[in-house]
């Protein structure tokens, strides 16, 4: 029974910390490696490679934390505040999205790959509405290439990460998540 109880401790620790890692590595690759769109308002940055690289090798619940703490944070220390609740909805659905597809479909070789590519379009679509509620649909229709533009980039970058990571260190790839998922 304690060894149990220990094991479960154990367990909320390594999420606690791994959560708050990634959360501030997305706030990092956030808010100091920041390319301005054209139109004026928004930036690239690198969070949502961070954010489903979280997802892909620690699980679900890092994942969420990475995106919606870290990339919260950033939009508010950059002066984005009043995108800060969307960019909660968005990078949390891009995370669960992620999550949720490569749980559901992980016997399905194909889907390992492409939920990668096709959870960022959840959080443009998140920032489509964020567009249109605070700008327009024209200023929407503007920006919305360079958030698809952004969310591939870093599925780029993730399945990178992530499958050089497992073939690189087997050791580090024993978590449940990655191994059943990205053979």
């Amino acid at each position: 029974m304690t060894n149990t109880l220990k094991i479960n401790k154990l367990n909320i620790i390594y999420h606690i910390v791994y959560s708050a890692l990634m959360a501030g590595i997305v706030f990092c690759v956030t808010f100091f490696i920041q390319i301005p769109y054209g139109n004026g308002v928004g930036y690239f940055n690198l969070s949502d490679a961070i954010i489903l690289f979280a997802t892909g090798f620690f699980g679900p619940i890092e994942g969420l934390v990475a995106g919606m703490v870290g990339a919260m944070l950033a939009d508010i220390f950059s002066g984005y505040v009043s995108f800060a609740p969307f960019t909660l909805v968005a990078k949390g659905l891009e995370s669960l999205v992620f999550f949720l597809l490569m749980y559901f479909f992980k016997k399905v070789n194909f889907v390992k790959y492409i939920a990668l590519f096709i959870a960022p379009l959840f959080m443009v679509l998140t920032y489509f509405v964020s567009y249109i509620a605070l700008f327009g649909f024209e200023y929407a229709i503007l920006s919305t290439p360079f958030d698809i533009l952004q969310g591939e980039i870093g599925a780029v970058f993730a399945f990178i990460l992530l499958s050089t990571l497992k073939r690189a260190h087997p050791k580090f790839a024993t978590r449940l998540f990655i191994k059943d998922n990205l053979n």
